[in-house]
């Protein structure tokens, strides 16, 4: 359980841990692999959100699950290039509403770099990563002070 001072603390900075979609690369499911996979080699990306034209979150991909379904689903390369994404995403990441608790979060963090967030129609909102919680926890460790007064308890 988080201390409810530092919960709060890190909550009143939860709008800078959410990078929004907008400022994201992502995939509609109907792209095809050709472009997914020349985004993804050449911008260094190892796993993009997909979500339809509607806004609705499917899951992520990356090379190698472009890979493995040309592989499972023996496709040519031709074949594989015709081939829709929102047929290879993956859908195990796990994913957050936007009314998640900072001690779901964080315990999802620890295993993953990024958890989606959505809303409750399932609309694709952003991500929340790894890196923004621990730059929220070295302001905690920095600035906490400065809201708030340490007493050690008395045994």
């Amino acid at each position: 359980m988080i201390a409810k001072e530092f919960e709060e603390f890190l909550l009143s900075h939860l709008d800078h841990y959410l990078v929004p979609a907008e400022d994201l690369a992502i995939f509609i499911d109907t792209h095809n692999s050709d472009h997914a996979m020349l985004l993804l080699a050449n911008n260094g990306y190892s796993r993009v959100p997909v979500i339809t034209k509607d806004k609705e979150y499917v899951g992520t991909i990356s090379i190698a699950d472009i890979m493995s379904y040309q592989a499972n689903n023996q496709l040519t390369d031709w074949e594989l290039a015709q081939t829709d994404i929102g047929k290879m995403v993956n859908t195990k990441l796990q994913i957050i509403s936007n009314t998640s608790s900072l001690t779901d979060i964080m315990h999802l963090l620890v295993d993953y770099p990024f958890l989606p967030v959505l809303d409750k129609n399932n609309h694709f909102l952003g991500i929340i990563t790894r890196k923004s919680i621990l730059k929220a926890v070295n302001s905690l460790l920095h600035d906490f002070t400065d809201y708030y007064t340490i007493t050690p308890k008395d045994d």
